[in-house]
């Protein structure tokens, strides 16, 4: 990590981040529910 802080800051800059995609993460499979995401993975298993 080449930021020019302190060891502390950049591990709760990794934890802060880290918990944000996680929470977005699961905000968006609570938004498109089980059946959202089977129509998601069926869309890309088609293009592929």
């Amino acid at each position: 990590m080449l930021l020019p802080i302190r060891a502390t800051a950049k591990g709760v800059l990794w934890v802060v981040f880290f918990g944000l995609a996680k929470t977005s993460q699961y905000t968006a499979l609570a938004i498109l529910g089980v059946d959202g995401w089977r129509r998601l993975k069926s869309t890309f298993k088609k293009q592929n």
